[in-house]
């Protein structure tokens, strides 16, 4: 009799109970289980073999394959990221087409970027000569200093 762990939410299927059932089953200690950390806490795995014995199941093959089929689908998952993870590390053979393609593509936003920096640069002197055109006037404004009704004295 292998032991095999399923999640809370199976579990429920499985028994036809309530999370929360399931829940206050662990809590009692009426069930076995397992922590699994993660990032968030900790999840629940409930023994497949406890869930019957508690519960007096007759387990009927389509629930337990379902059960086996959820399994194999996460192992599944878990093995494709595997997988694209050692893509992603191994080595890659670059053709001369591809090398050429990434040269011109390179080029051209190494192109774009310095139209991009002469455009900022015509901004910049446009700012700084309103702001010059700014002082002036705020010079030529302060100057008097006499107050328009002494011009008669």
């Amino acid at each position: 009799m292998s032991d095999k762990f399923v999640s809370i939410q199976d579990a429920s299927e499985i028994s036809k109970k309530s999370i929360q059932t399931i829940r206050r089953a662990i809590k009692a200690k009426k069930l076995k289980f397992r922590k699994k950390k993660t990032a968030q806490g900790f999840n629940y795995l409930v023994s497949h073999d406890s869930l019957v014995e508690t519960y007096k199941l007759r387990i009927e093959t389509p629930v337990a394959e379902k059960v086996e089929k959820k399994a194999e689908v996460k192992t599944e998952v878990k093995s494709e990221v595997k997988a694209e993870k050692k893509v992603e590390t191994g080595e890659v053979a670059i053709t001369t087409a591809d090398f050429r393609e990434f040269t011109k593509s390179l080029e051209s936003m190494i192109n774009q970027h310095a139209d991009e920096r002469q455009n900022f640069l015509r901004l910049v002197n446009t700012l700084q000569e309103k702001i010059f055109v700014l002082e002036n006037q705020l010079n030529l404004l302060a100057e008097p200093k006499k107050k328009w009704y002494q011009m008669w004295k």
